[in-house]
């Protein structure tokens, strides 16, 4: 199957996704930039899911992201809600089931189902609130 074709897939797929389910609620707050960090997706919030989605982050992304989502010296910062290829859900979504070209980010959509992905999205969501938290807290000081 050409890469053409996969992306096509996994954005239909993500899209797919977009209809129905419980979501991720961020609470508003004017004050904080959050970078476009869009739920246009429906993305679970149960504990057992953000569960999955830590242990599933844990295991396949924390080694290149670090396992707060900050980043390393050659990984991007998840936790910093800012990516070059969109911080919508549907676009984070893409990005791990297809990978991004020319870059150490891999594909994964064979190896984790779309629940999985689901999950780590999710739970990749707490990390960014978490560094939100943390800012805030350091900027009071």
């Amino acid at each position: 199957m050409s890469k053409g074709i996969k992306w096509i897939l996994t954005i239909v797929c993500a899209l797919m996704f977009s209809v129905g389910g419980a979501t991720v609620t961020i609470a508003a707050d004017d004050e904080i930039d959050r970078h476009g960090m869009e739920n246009d997706m429906p993305l679970p919030s149960d504990a057992a899911a953000l569960e999955n989605g830590k242990e599933r982050y844990s295991a396949r992304c924390s080694y290149c992201h670090t396992p707060l989502g900050r980043g390393g010296s050659s990984s991007v910062c998840l936790a910093c809600q800012k990516y070059k290829w969109g911080s919508k859900s549907s676009a984070i979504y893409a990005t791990i089931a297809a990978g991004r070209p020319n870059t150490k980010m891999g594909a994964f959509a064979t190896s984790l189902s779309q629940e999985e992905i689901l999950n780590i999205i999710a739970y990749i969501r707490t990390l960014q609130e978490k560094k939100i938290q943390d800012d805030l807290a350091a900027a009071k000081q």
